[in-house]
């Protein structure tokens, strides 16, 4: 995983001056800048684009005095807007969003707004889903089919410092997790189809959602495929016997 897996939480300030220097020691190993304080609490920035899914999501983290939803959106683009003002802590953002922005390209997108953990709070479960949503950046995969309780297990544990890997919460580890590692890194724009082919969409189709021409597509399925190491598309999205 980037570098952005190291990040740290760190500890919560009081009146003692030990720990307002374990707090400076802990802001030294991060990546990125030190927050206005140290706190316990998780900021959260809530993109999703089904009403019932959202209030749910609200009310289970309004159980719990550790999480503070900083705002809710429900496009991509206000997602992006959102947490590259508020710099949250963890970004939910759902596997497939409606609009011109796929859930997996969003995942990739925030990544150069933000340092947030991002997990994907998803419905889909097929193998390749879960690949391409760890090849664009995501921290962590939670089923809508689990319980609450793992969903909040899995806020709670993205952020931990000791925390290393993807976390599955509710779902079945790939046969092959891992398959799709590509030999070159992916450009911006074969990530972005590579989503697109993962929702199932067709070359024309990737071409009018782009706006661009379906030989320019077929030249980047064609090279996503190469650094990939599969033939085809069945062999990109076939499931793991």
């Amino acid at each position: 995983m980037n570098s952005h897996n190291d990040r740290k939480i760190a500890t919560p300030c009081t009146a003692s001056s030990l720990q307002e220097d374990l707090c400076t020691q802990s802001a030294a190993l991060r990546p990125f800048p030190l927050r206005d304080r140290c706190r316990w609490t998780i900021k959260i920035v809530l993109i999703e684009d089904h009403p019932v899914v959202l209030r749910g999501i609200q009310a289970v983290l309004a159980e719990h005095d550790d999480f503070e939803v900083l705002d809710q959106v429900s496009t991509a683009v206000e997602g992006l807007a959102s947490a590259g003002r508020l710099d949250p802590d963890v970004v939910i953002v759902p596997l497939r969003l409606g609009g011109t922005l796929s859930g997996i390209e969003l995942c990739r997108s925030l990544r150069a707004v933000c340092h947030a953990r991002v997990v994907v709070f998803t419905s889909f479960i097929r193998e390749v889903e879960v690949e391409v949503a760890i090849l664009a950046g995501a921290d962590a995969l939670v089923s809508k089919h689990a319980a609450n309780d793992l969903l909040v297990k899995t806020l709670r544990e993205v952020c931990q410092a000791e925390r290393s890997g993807i976390i599955l919460g509710g779902l079945e580890r790939p046969a092959a997790l891992g398959r799709l590692v590509p030999a070159t890194p992916l450009t911006h724009r074969e990530e972005e189809i590579l989503g697109l082919i993962v929702e199932g969409l067709s070359n024309l189709l990737i071409a009018n959602r782009l706006t661009v021409e379906v030989s320019t597509v077929k030249t980047h399925v064609r090279s996503i495929l190469r650094k990939l190491g599969v033939v085809n598309r069945r062999a990109l999205l076939q499931e793991e016997g």
